[in-house]
């Protein structure tokens, strides 16, 4: 799905004022052209079609973060466990209020 930049009162699809050009090797040209024939699909349509899946993917991955299952089930339990007093940081807040400024 193709968002609009902020700010952007064009509809993404529709706004076709901007360019992308690339230089491809004559192979692959042709083999975009053929599946294009075969997919019964511009080269316009086909490039943006697997130019923007290819861009979703790597945004999606972007915004997950995986980690071992162990690992989860662990955050999940500090999460849910009561808090714990910590007698240091307790003592430390009450010594000074003020942040010290940098000289």
């Amino acid at each position: 799905m193709i968002r609009p930049m902020p700010g952007s009162t064009a509809s993404p699809r529709n706004d076709t004022r901007s360019r992308l050009e690339v230089r491809i090797s004559a192979e692959d040209k042709n083999l975009i052209e053929q599946a294009t024939r075969a997919g019964r699909e511009t080269i316009t349509g086909f490039v943006m079609r697997a130019a923007l899946n290819a861009a979703e993917e790597v945004m999606r991955r972007e915004r997950i973060t995986v980690v071992p299952p162990d690992f989860f089930e662990a955050i999940i339990d500090s999460l849910d466990a009561p808090p714990q007093r910590n007698e240091a940081l307790t003592r430390a807040a009450k010594e000074s209020r003020e942040i010290p400024k940098r000289k």
